[in-house]
């Protein structure tokens, strides 16, 4: 407790220094899973309304902010949107799983109309109305959005390439990303979910926003056919064009995707974490080799990458036995359902475009806000601050990872952080902390298992 306020007080006093010259603040929210049916006397008016009505729909629901163990409900919705706003950022990126999980069921177990088509409109319509309330609170600023594995009309990890559900939510992706960008977007969103435009910061620089959902080893395109194709070989084709025009054209990438490469440390951790080891990887066997592959490959183009899927606030190094090549940000959920606080992320960008620092900002009194109190959100301590760190970059990455293989007491806050100070906490102590201490610093399988196996950590 005593670490926490001694790095608010650092935040706190940070918030009223002036901006460096050229640094930009971008925002991002993950793993919204927004959950419309909290009420479910309310989800017939909503299917036959305009996504317009809806937030005042919804306000008539007088129930309590979801809590741990939930999806987002209309109340922690606001709330967070309320305290994003509190700070306008320049960008917004948002890195997949608008959706609640269980949309199928959920909506079928609320709504009188159960016909394919209502669904399927109810589903688009949820996308719709989270695309109007972020673009509400941030007025004429860019959100570039990601799709996760639950935002699908065919179930979770099942996203149709080429389908109705692509095709119905293209408008609100295009209201999202701004004017000057629809265009550029239709023909890859249409196809796979994918995208690429100029960064709204930095326009000599790429933002590549990458449906790794097709890569994912729970893939299946169960409402699809055999004439859609690979959806995963295709989406890394497009990557490598993609990246290598951007390569040619000595043009920086920031890449945002929902489900990170490497190992699913909360997977593996239920499977078992005594040695030997067997971990469980997030991508199928050949995307993962093929999509490592082109990080090595333009490891000089890509400076940067954001992910969420985890519900946690962790990292991933991607190299080849300890040598280097990337990493990945990841941002914790704003849905509590994993059993952390409800979070989203603030960054501060450099003139260059790299990340200067970060924070954390989560629902520090949840359990106060749920029951009716008012709801405060508090930064964490910012990534420099906490760590005595110049930057969050490679250099600085490594020297955290090193950090925390050599020191219980800074695993120990690292893991309090990851799991953003909630319940979930209590499920990554002892033997499997080397299993979520190791999967952040290891993205191939045989490295993993040698450091979570080192030392007699397990």
């Amino acid at each position: 407790m005593r670490r926490r306020w001694i790095a608010g007080l650092l935040v706190a006093a940070a918030l009223f220094l002036p901006r460096p010259a050229g640094a930009a603040e971008m925002l991002i929210v993950s793993d919204i899973h927004f959950n419309p049916f909290a009420d479910r006397a309310l989800v017939d008016r909503l299917a036959a309304a305009p996504v317009e009505q809806w937030a005042t729909i919804l306000s008539s629901d007088d129930s309590r902010m979801s809590f741990f163990g939930e999806d987002t409900n209309w109340k922690l919705l606001a709330s967070a949107l309320a305290a994003m706003k509190a700070q306008p950022p320049d960008l917004v990126l948002v890195p997949g799983d608008f959706l609640v999980h269980r949309l199928g069921d959920l909506y079928d177990a609320s709504a009188s109309d159960h016909s394919d088509a209502a669904f399927q409109t109810f589903a688009a319509k949820t996308i719709a109305f989270l695309a109007l309330e972020l673009k509400s609170t941030f007025p004429g600023k860019p959100i570039l959005p990601a799709l996760g594995n639950n935002d699908s009309d065919c179930g979770d990890y099942a996203l149709r390439p080429g389908g109705r559900f692509l095709a119905d939510t293209l408008a609100a992706a295009q209201a999202m990303v701004g004017p000057e960008r629809a265009q550029t977007i239709r023909q890859t969103w249409l196809a796979l979910g994918n995208y690429a435009v100029p960064n709204p910061l930095f326009p000599d620089q790429l933002v590549v926003i990458v449906n790794t959902n097709f890569l994912s080893r729970d893939y299946h395109n169960r409402c699809g056919r055999d004439a859609d194709g690979n959806p995963a070989r295709a989406t890394l084709a497009w990557l490598d064009r993609t990246l290598a025009q951007a390569a040619a054209a000595h043009r920086k990438v920031w890449l945002v995707y929902h489900i990170p490469p490497g190992i699913d440390a909360f997977a593996t951790a239920r499977r078992g974490s005594s040695c030997p080891i067997s971990p469980v990887p997030m991508f199928a066997a050949s995307a993962d080799a093929e999509f490592h592959a082109l990080m090595k490959r333009y490891r000089g183009t890509v400076s940067a990458s954001f992910a969420g899927h985890t519900h946690m606030d962790g990292f991933r190094l991607l190299g080849d036995h300890g040598s280097n090549f990337g990493f990945v940000m990841m941002t914790p959920a704003l849905s509590p359902i994993a059993g952390q606080d409800p979070a989203f992320r603030r960054v501060t960008l450099s003139a260059d475009g790299q990340i200067a620092d970060t924070s954390v900002y989560n629902l520090a009194n949840f359990g106060t806000a749920a029951t009716g109190g008012i709801a405060h959100w508090s930064a964490e301590a910012d990534f420099a601050a906490e760590w005595r760190l110049p930057r969050f970059d490679l250099p600085s990455l490594e020297n955290l990872f090193a950090r925390l293989g050599a020191s219980k007491e800074a695993e120990g806050n690292w893991l309090d952080d990851y799991a953003v100070h909630g319940p979930a906490r209590l499920l990554i102590g002892g033997s499997a902390s080397a299993v979520y201490r190791c999967a952040a610093g290891n993205d191939e399988g045989a490295d993993f298992a040698a450091c979570a196996c080192a030392h007699g950590d397990n």
